[in-house]
């Protein structure tokens, strides 16, 4: 028996035609779907959620140091800069009373050279005023006398007599006899001005004379003072500057300005610097490995003795930061270890036993919040999670996860989108892409 549909014949295959297509097709994308999310967890990687042990560490750079040293300072007299023109080499061994700094000369001798000119400058100086002062003390006291004289014969042949003299001489004598009274007053006022102004005049001679002799002091003592001696035997090692750089021929010192130390080889130190933004749970007894440049296979085990309280830049107008931390070193050998030499160290900062942890990579960012990817029945899905310390490779999760579950190592969105650009740029772009 025949079921017949009613329709052409030709209407009839068409319409088979297309159920099996729609078939084919649907058993395509199934087919596909599961390719799919088999490429996308190859492509990703995944890996079991476990319990264990995390440590954070920082790696910070420094130098050794010696614990104790006796530094070696410019001296404090004369009160101003100086000139280094000769140092020890750096490192060098020295003797007790061995000369390790040498001061430039030139411009001492020529601060003494300049003093005593400005000092005899001051003293002609004061000669004149002294000489010039004299002078015109001698030429008031001249015009005093005469003034004084003149007054007194005028006194004595003055015509008084109204009887002998008419009015008129009476009055003319008695006018001149009061000028010379006010010449002889006003020449005692000029002696008095021109005292006054001398011993101004020589005082201020005076003053520069003072201040040319300390100019002299001060260049004798700079020039008795040029060479700087070793106190006892030991290891001359220069001081570093405020950029890392080592002070050197040429360079401007200031008194009490430390340019060197003879440290105490018995007892090292390193002295690291931990960038401000790694520096969480940095504090004295922590532990630290050290490794000194040159000797990478050697491991000096150290702990944290002091951190600075501020971060500081180690370079002038830099905005990063580093707190300076000393680290005791547990193990001391003289023979390799000098101060001056540059240090790695790696400090550890946190340690915790039996928590879970994922790698950094399969954390991400969904909608403002941080979720991992799970894999369950053969899908990824977004996981919240709440996470905690972590190191440079891994991130504690501290809800949102049990142990043995399985996670992508990346987004797997994004892998997806990687994996249909590839296939649909083509077979030689699809295998570069998986390769990726």
């Amino acid at each position: 028996m025949r079921l017949r549909l009613g329709l052409p014949a030709s209407r009839r295959q068409q319409t088979f035609a297309a159920l099996g297509g729609i078939g084919l097709l649907a058993l395509g994308a199934a087919g596909w779907w599961a390719t799919r999310r088999s490429d996308v967890a190859s492509a990703v990687g995944v890996v079991a959620v476990e319990r264990g042990r995390l440590v954070r560490e920082v790696t910070a750079l420094g130098v050794l140091k010696a614990v104790k040293a006796t530094p070696i300072l410019v001296p404090s007299d004369p009160p101003r800069s100086r000139k280094i023109a000769r140092l020890a080499p750096n490192g060098s061994f020295v003797k007790a009373g061995e000369t390790v700094i040498v001061f430039d000369a030139v411009e001492a001798t020529r601060e003494l050279a300049n003093g005593e000119a400005d000092r005899a400058t001051a003293e002609n100086k004061m000669a004149s005023a002294r000489a010039t002062g004299a002078k015109s003390r001698e030429d008031i006291e001249s015009d005093g006398r005469r003034a004084s004289e003149d007054r007194h014969r005028a006194q004595d042949v003055a015509p008084t007599e109204e009887g002998i003299f008419s009015r008129h001489e009476i009055i003319s004598s008695s006018i001149d006899r009061e000028l010379l009274d006010k010449r002889v007053t006003i020449a005692g006022t000029k002696l008095d001005a021109n005292a006054s102004s001398n011993r101004a005049e020589v005082a201020l001679g005076a003053v520069e004379r003072a201040k040319a002799d300390l100019r002299i002091r001060q260049a004798k003592a700079a020039l008795s003072a040029l060479d700087v001696a070793a106190p006892y035997d030991g290891l001359f090692v220069l001081e570093r500057s405020w950029n890392g750089e080592m002070l050197g021929v040429g360079n401007d010192v200031w008194p009490g300005q430390k340019v060197a130390e003879i440290p105490d080889l018995s007892q090292l130190e390193a002295r690291v610097y931990v960038l401000e933004a790694d520096a969480f749970g940095l504090a004295p007894g922590r532990h630290a490995a050290v490794v000194i440049e040159g000797k990478p296979d050697v491991s000096y085990a150290a702990k944290i003795t002091r951190v600075d309280s501020i971060a500081k830049p180690q370079g002038w107008g830099s905005p990063v930061k580093y707190f300076e931390t000393i680290l005791a070193l547990e193990r001391q050998e003289p023979a390799i270890m000098k101060p001056g030499q540059r240090v790695k160290a790696r400090i550890v900062l946190e340690e915790l036993d039996g928590v879970l942890t994922v790698p950094r990579g399969a954390l991400c960012d969904k909608d403002g919040k941080r979720v991992v990817y799970r894999l369950a029945g053969g899908r990824f899905s977004p996981v919240e999670v709440s996470v905690g310390s972590s190191s440079l490779a891994r991130v504690v999760i501290t809800a949102g996860l049990a142990q043995g579950e399985r996670v992508a190592l990346r987004d797997p969105t994004r892998a997806l989108k990687d994996i249909l650009k590839a296939r649909a740029a083509g077979p030689a772009e699809e295998q570069a892409g998986g390769a990726r």
